[in-house]
């Protein structure tokens, strides 16, 4: 991991999305590019903008002085950056910079919205586009151990979901191995309402055990430990990871081809929507 693009919190926010850029690039040595948004809405409407430009200017001077305190405030890796965007749609603006430059991971401060759950649109619009890994962050005071969690599909019948399956592997092996943390992976198999044959359903579950296993084996990451449970998927993963207290979770992005191009699997969107800490999504 090289290059990452952390888009940070306003001024009154407690920074967490560096927080968790700081840690990762001290361990793992890649440059940091801070980008932060400002921008007067007033400014889209004709007839007002020339009445804003004064006000505009004032903002992003005050914001260009807030970004060097904090650059004073951390020490950021050599060969870094920093830099005050005026920009209305954060998602267009950061598809429009990984166009044009190198970056191996977006990291940002999650707006959880716990009232309804689930994140704010901005979020969603990065989770569906990006074309690089994006970690949300949340403020997490309770996490106590340092272990990730990767959520695996066990549909191995589809080539697909082995490929995405194996880019979480691969992306979680690698980000656990820098941060120094445990890497554990959690398979959910849905009950449906009615089992009619018990046994029958015993043996498919226990295939799809090894079938996992075996995914695991062939990725060659190393895994501490593969949580396997049935139920409702969106449920039960998040009860793995609030139980043993993980300080992330990653869930691949599926592709689904046609017009809409990258679309999240219902599955995925539903863990997201409950999870309760930091969030990697890896297209």
């Amino acid at each position: 991991m090289q290059n990452i693009l952390v888009i940070l919190d306003k001024p009154k926010h407690e920074q967490i999305a560096l927080q968790r850029a700081l840690e990762l690039a001290e361990k793992s040595g890649a440059r940091l590019h801070l980008v932060s948004v400002v921008y007067e809405p007033l400014a889209s409407i004709s007839f007002l903008s020339g009445a804003v430009l004064n006000v505009s200017g004032e903002m992003r001077e005050a914001r260009q002085k807030w970004l060097g305190e904090m650059q004073q405030k951390y020490t950021l890796p050599k060969g870094s950056s920093a830099q005050v965007v005026w920009h209305h749609d954060i998602p267009s603006w950061t598809l429009d910079y990984l166009a044009d430059n190198d970056c191996d991971l977006v990291i940002k401060t999650a707006q959880k919205q716990f009232g309804r759950g689930g994140f704010g649109s901005i979020d969603w619009r990065l989770i569906e586009s990006l074309p690089v890994p994006l970690w949300l962050a949340v403020s997490t005071h309770w996490v106590k151990h340092d272990r990730i969690v990767g959520a695996l599909d066990p549909a191995l019948d589809n080539p697909l979901h082995i490929e995405l399956n194996q880019r979480v592997l691969a992306f979680g092996g690698a980000m656990s191995q820098q941060l120094g943390a445990d890497f554990e992976t959690v398979a959910c198999v849905p009950v449906p309402e009615e089992i009619v044959d018990l046994e029958a359903f015993r043996e498919h579950t226990g295939a799809l055990l090894k079938a996992v296993d075996q995914v695991i084996a062939d990725s060659g990451v190393s895994c501490s430990r593969t949580h396997f449970v049935t139920g409702k998927p969106a449920a039960e993963v998040n009860r793995v990871v609030d139980r043993n207290k993980a300080r992330a979770i990653l869930v691949g992005r599926g592709v689904r081809r046609g017009a809409k191009g990258f679309v999240l699997g219902n599955t995925a969107e539903r863990i997201l929507g409950r999870t309760n800490t930091d969030v990697v999504v890896v297209p």
